[in-house]
C-alpha cells in the first residue's frame, strides 16, 4: 500500500481506529478500521516516563482506562499492565503498530508532544515506512520543523484546530491555497485536515460564503501536490 499515489485518491481514515464499540487507539480498533475498508488509521502518540512512544490520545488515563494519573508519570512496564475499559485491551507501542499493520494500511500519526518529532521520524525511517506515513499536527510551526528535519516526510495540518493559521485565514489566501514552508524550497503541508467527521467542523466554517465549495480536494486546495 502506497501513500499519495495519485491525484484522485480518496482518504478513508479510521480516526483512532474506531470509537464505536471498541476502545480507541487499540490494536482491535485499528483492525476494525481495516476490515471496514479504511486506507489509513489515525492515532495519537505520547511518551511514557521512560521515553517510550505509545499510542494514547489523552494526557491522563481516566477516560480510557479504570485508572487515574498522567501517562508521563508511568514507565512502560507499568503501562503494559493497564487495560482499557470496554475491551480490556492493552495500550500499544508505536513500534508495535508499525510491525503488526505494515503493508496492510497507511498511518496518520498525530504528535501530541512536539518533542517526539525526531524519534517518530527515526522510527518511520527504520521501519521503511516513509511512503506510508503522514505526521499530523495542530501547530504549523511544528510541521515546518518536520520538513526542515526531513523533507521526505508527509505532513497534515489540522486546520480546524490550527494554532498558527485558522481556517478563515486560510480561505482568504486566494485561488491557490498552499502552505509553503520557506525553510526549504520543496516543503509544504501535504494534507489539510478539516475534520475527521462532519460534526467536528467549527460553526464559523458553515457561516462562510460557499464554504463547502471552497474546500474541494484537488481543486482550489492543493491537498496532493
Amino acid at each position: 500500500m502506497t501513500l499519495l499515489n495519485n491525484n484522485n485518491q480518496f482518504f478513508f481514515i479510521g480516526h483512532r481506529g474506531t470509537r464505536v464499540g471498541f476502545d480507541e487507539n487499540t490494536i482491535e480498533a485499528f483492525q476494525i478500521a481495516i476490515d471496514s475498508g479504511a486506507n489509513y488509521i489515525e492515532f495519537d502518540v505520547r511518551a511514557t516516563k521512560d521515553k517510550k512512544i505509545i499510542i494514547f490520545h489523552d494526557e491522563k488515563l481516566n477516560r480510557i482506562t479504570n485508572l487515574s494519573g498522567a501517562i508521563k508519570d508511568f514507565n512502560l512496564e507499568e503501562i503494559k499492565t493497564f487495560k482499557t475499559k470496554i475491551t480490556g485491551s492493552k495500550i500499544p507501542l508505536l513500534s508495535e503498530i508499525f510491525e503488526i499493520f505494515k503493508n496492510k494500511i497507511n498511518f496518520m500519526i498525530h504528535l501530541k508532544q512536539a518533542e517526539l518529532m525526531k524519534d517518530v521520524i527515526k522510527m518511520i525511517k527504520t521501519k521503511d515506512l516513509t511512503k506510508n506515513c503522514v505526521i499530523s499536527e495542530r501547530k504549523l510551526s511544528v510541521l515546518k520543523m518536520i520538513h526542515h528535519h526531513d523533507h521526505q516526510i508527509k505532513t497534515c495540518y489540522n486546520i480546524t484546530h490550527g494554532k498558527d493559521l485558522s481556517l478563515q485565514e486560510f480561505l482568504k489566501k486566494g485561488e491557490k491555497k498552499t502552505l509553503s514552508f520557506s525553510v526549504i524550497n520543496t516543503g509544504q503541508a501535504d494534507l489539510y485536515n478539516l475534520s475527521f467527521y462532519l460534526k467536528g467542523l467549527p460553526e464559523d466554517y458553515f457561516r462562510m460564503q460557499e464554504s463547502v465549495e471552497k474546500i474541494k480536494v484537488g481543486e482550489e486546495i492543493n491537498v496532493i501536490p
